[in-house]
């Protein structure tokens, strides 16, 4: 869904030029919402894939969509591709796996000087990558896979005079750990992007300087204060955004899949206006609403657009 900024200038570096449309929510995320805001050299070597690429990757964000991911199976397989996962057997034995076309794919690994643990379920494809890097023939790979196949699993079996290889079925499959907070530049470009599209030509003031250079490089805002909540209740496939505009500063509120929260305080700033401005991107259907107030939102009183 795209909606017009009626800017002219790009709301990253401030030049006059033809604007490309960015995810006000990031579309990795399940965002499908762009506003006309920024130029095509802002987007692509500033914030793109070198900034928003990371915002999939942390845990909280995985956690959510595999618990939703039978409502966004589409959104599901998006934000796990690639993705890694640690693989657990019944003997406690770990193995690293990643996220391929849909399903898990398991990585052989090294347990000792010579031995190494391979899934069953993807042992072919396993042995057939090591024993050719061990340089044998296909005729003798064949003969080193009918001799695995006929060993029982947990059982060691030397194939090499390098490798010793035991089968095992690992059962329970966990995303790898990885950082729990979302990069702060992240949840300022989307806040940021949120104002540009309720405050107009406000944006261009001189006070968001120091926040337009912290999302491109990183440095420090004396007006920015960041608060993070990896998980505030049930996952639900929405994300909403609003903010509350208090007498010496706003603040702008994201909620991602229902559940996972972002704050962002901008100190010494004010709005003279009442309006919230909470704005849901309902996932599923991908229907777009809108309330002007905390209090109409309260009462369901919300605008589709």
């Amino acid at each position: 869904m795209k909606l017009q900024s009626g800017f002219n200038r790009c709301v990253i570096c401030l030049s006059e030029i033809k604007l490309t449309y960015e995810h006000m929510i990031p579309e990795s995320l399940g965002g499908f919402v762009e506003v006309n805001l920024q130029c095509a050299k802002c987007n692509n070597d500033s914030l793109g894939s070198k900034l928003i690429s990371k915002a999939k990757k942390i845990y909280p964000i995985r956690l959510a969509i595999r618990s939703l991911k039978s409502e966004l199976p589409k959104l599901f397989k998006s934000i796990e591709e690639g993705q890694l996962y640690t693989a657990k057997s019944s003997d406690e034995s770990i193995i690293p796996a990643f996220f391929k076309n849909g399903k898990i794919i398991t990585k052989a690994k090294k347990v000792s000087d010579n031995m190494i643990n391979i899934d069953i379920r993807d042992v072919e494809e396993n042995l057939r990558r090591l024993l050719k890097k061990e340089g044998l023939s296909e005729n003798e790979i064949e003969e080193k896979l009918i001799k695995f196949h006929e060993q029982g699993s947990d059982e060691p079996i030397k194939l090499t005079n390098r490798h010793t290889i035991v089968k095992r079925r690992f059962l329970n499959w966990f995303p790898a750990a990885s950082a729990t907070n979302m990069d702060n530049r992240i949840i300022a470009l989307m806040a940021y992007n949120y104002l540009c599209i309720t405050t107009g030509e406000m944006i261009f003031d001189e006070y968001f300087d120091s926040v337009r250079e912290y999302i491109k490089s990183g440095i420090i805002s004396k007006y920015l204060q960041f608060e993070q909540f990896p998980y505030n209740g049930p996952y639900k496939p929405y994300h909403k955004i609003y903010r509350e505009n208090k007498s010496d500063e706003i603040i702008v509120t994201i909620v991602l899949f229902g559940s996972i929260v972002y704050k962002v305080r901008f100190m010494n700033l004010r709005i003279m206006t009442d309006d919230n401005y909470i704005i849901i991107q309902e996932l599923v259907d991908k229907k777009l609403y809108f309330a002007q107030t905390i209090q109409e939102a309260k009462k369901g009183l919300y605008y589709f657009i």
